[in-house]
């Protein structure tokens, strides 16, 4: 992280020279003979995933965390939890729909019950579902 966050007063080179020595650090941890089992399995995890570690260092702009996608589907989770999960495959896979659409609803500056409804009363007059209206969040 703090080689992420020095990226900018650095040159490409010594830069690029840093994170390929991290990344072979990484590695060498991953492979080592680790005598301790839980050292050989956190290694054998680290050695599955070192590619994907650097990612944030490698890249400008990826996030280090995950926490914007943790707290995107937070709202999901919650309402999962207070209705006491869902009782069948079916209803998961309703759920997982209407969670999306609701997500990109909200993304994109809708307010996802008068759009849905909308949506819907032109579906049944229509036959086809309309599209977002222009200039509306990423989607216009």
């Amino acid at each position: 992280m703090n080689l992420a966050a020095r990226r900018k007063e650095l040159e490409p080179d010594p830069y690029a020279r840093k994170v390929l020595a991290l990344d072979t650090r990484l590695s060498d941890l991953g492979s080592a003979a680790w005598t301790n089992p839980h050292a050989r399995r956190l290694a054998k995890r680290l050695e599955k995933s070192v590619a994907d570690l650097l990612t944030f260092v490698e890249f400008e702009g990826v996030p280090s965390d995950n926490n914007h996608a943790e707290r995107t589907i937070r709202p999901a989770v919650e309402m999962r939890k207070l209705s006491y999960g869902n009782r069948s495959e079916k209803g998961a896979a309703t759920r997982s729909v209407l969670m999306r659409i609701f997500r990109t609803l909200k993304q994109r500056g809708l307010e996802a019950v008068t759009t849905l409804e909308a949506a819907l009363r032109t579906y049944t007059v229509t036959g086809q579902l309309p599209q977002l209206p222009e200039g509306v969040g990423s989607g216009g």
